[in-house]
């Protein structure tokens, strides 16, 4: 009986964990024009312990960076890209645009990760 408990608390998925819910997969088509994010898709709002996928679209080529995250991609114009990561942190997280310059990385908006 207490390897069944032992092993119930150390599986993920199992025995509930005290996580307080399932982890979830979480997508979000992001559409960058000109430099921005529209009004509704600059704040993502995620649970920790959720896997997370971030598919861009840009019109212009462009670097962005996700903060705390440590993940940075080239997106270029026709051509989907996907960020895709396990919110393990909790917090709120800038998504930068990286500029052509020092110090031109404009925030497009937040990934805000809540804890379970």
């Amino acid at each position: 009986m207490r390897v069944l408990l032992f092993f119930l608390l150390l599986v993920p998925g199992l025995g509930g964990c005290g996580r307080g819910g399932e982890v979830a997969r979480k997508e979000f088509q992001l559409t960058l024009r000109q430099g921005a994010l529209p009004a509704d898709q600059q704040v993502i709002r995620v649970h920790q312990g959720d896997e997370v996928i971030l598919r861009w679209t840009t019109d212009e080529p462009r670097s962005i960076h996700l903060h705390g995250h440590d993940i940075e991609k080239q997106l270029t114009p026709g051509a989907a890209v996907a960020m895709w990561f396990v919110a393990r942190a909790t917090g709120r997280f800038p998504i930068m645009l990286h500029g052509q310059q020092e110090g031109d990385e404009p925030i497009l908006g937040y990934l805000e990760v809540y804890p379970r």
